[in-house]
């Protein structure tokens, strides 16, 4: 690729995202950087390939991920999972399920800890 067009996506880069199904490592990890939409925003979305359960991506706007979505391909559209016989098309983590005032507190967005899969509970909650 010319120099003057550098790529967008850093290729098996480190990130936090794990398989929201096993909490196994990931590979052939993509991070997009989408860039400053809004002023001071840092937006990029994390990508990469679960061996058993297949492709998951998500969203880091200067946040961590309020969810993650198994997906067809990098970038691409999401796709519908079974777990444990219940129908998944996402996975909130950690961080969705806190209460809001601790969501405003400023957090490094990378921090693996909120970016675990939140205990999915509920019969009619959708995942």
């Amino acid at each position: 690729m010319d120099a003057t067009f550098p790529s967008r996506d850093l290729v098996q880069a480190r990130t936090p995202l794990r398989c929201p199904v096993c909490g196994g490592a990931l590979e052939e990890t993509l991070v997009r950087d989408v860039g400053g939409v809004t002023a001071g925003l840092v937006w990029q979305l994390h990508a990469g390939r679960c061996p058993e359960h297949g492709w998951f991506q998500t969203e880091v706007i200067s946040r961590p991920p309020r969810e993650i979505f198994p997906v067809n391909k990098p970038f691409g559209a999401a796709r519908r999972m079974v777990v444990d016989g219940r129908e998944v098309f996402s996975f909130p983590t950690v961080w969705n399920t806190l209460p809001l005032a601790q969501q405003r507190q400023r957090v490094d967005p990378l921090d693996e800890r909120y970016w675990r899969i939140a205990p999915m509970t509920g019969e009619h909650e959708v995942y």
